[in-house]
C-alpha cells in the first residue's frame, strides 16, 4: 500500500474542476469513499459532477445536497451516494444508517465530512479545495495499492 499525495492542482474555472473529478474517478476502486474539504463555494459540488461522470453517471443529476443530506446518482456498478454533512454533528452522521445504506459495489462522497463518519470501504481518499482569488487550488490523499 503506497500512499498518494498529490501537490496542488491549480483549477481555472469549472471545467476545469470537473475534469478533476474525472480524473480521481480514474483512481477510486469499487466502493471508495472520497471525503470532500472546503469553504462554501469552493467547487465540492462541481468536483463531484466529474467523479459522477467519471464513474458512468450522468453529471446533469448531480445538485448540492446541502438541504436534502443526501443524493443517490445511478452508475456504472451500482449507485453514487452523495452527501452533505454541514448542518450535522459529529455524533449525528451515524443516524444516517450509512452502513445498511451503502452496498461495496456503491460509492460515497462526502461534502463536509466529519472525522468520525461511519464510511463503508477501507479506501477513503481526502481532497482539498481552496479558493485563493479567480482560482481554486485542489489536493488530495489516498492509499493506492500500486
Amino acid at each position: 500500500m503506497q500512499l498518494v499525495i498529490s501537490d496542488a492542482h491549480i483549477l481555472d474555472d469549472d471545467l476545469d474542476t470537473e475534469r478533476l473529478g474525472i480524473e480521481l474517478a480514474a483512481v477510486t476502486p469499487l466502493g471508495g469513499t472520497w471525503l470532500l474539504h472546503g469553504e462554501l463555494g469552493s467547487g465540492k459540488t462541481t468536483v463531484t459532477r466529474g467523479i459522477v461522470a467519471g464513474l458512468g453517471g450522468d453529471p446533469y443529476d448531480v445538485s448540492s445536497p446541502t438541504y436534502a443530506l443526501a443524493h443517490r446518482y445511478k452508475c456504472n456498478t451500482g449507485w453514487i451516494h452523495h452527501l452533505d454533512l454541514y448542518r450535522l454533528g459529529d455524533g449525528e452522521v451515524w443516524l444516517l444508517g450509512l452502513e445498511d445504506m451503502v452496498s461495496p459495489r456503491d460509492y460515497l462522497i462526502v461534502e463536509w465530512p466529519t472525522d468520525f463518519g461511519p464510511w463503508a470501504n477501507k479506501w477513503v481518499a481526502d481532497l482539498t479545495l481552496n479558493v485563493i482569488g479567480d482560482r481554486r487550488f485542489a489536493s488530495w490523499t489516498y492509499k493506492s495499492s500500486d
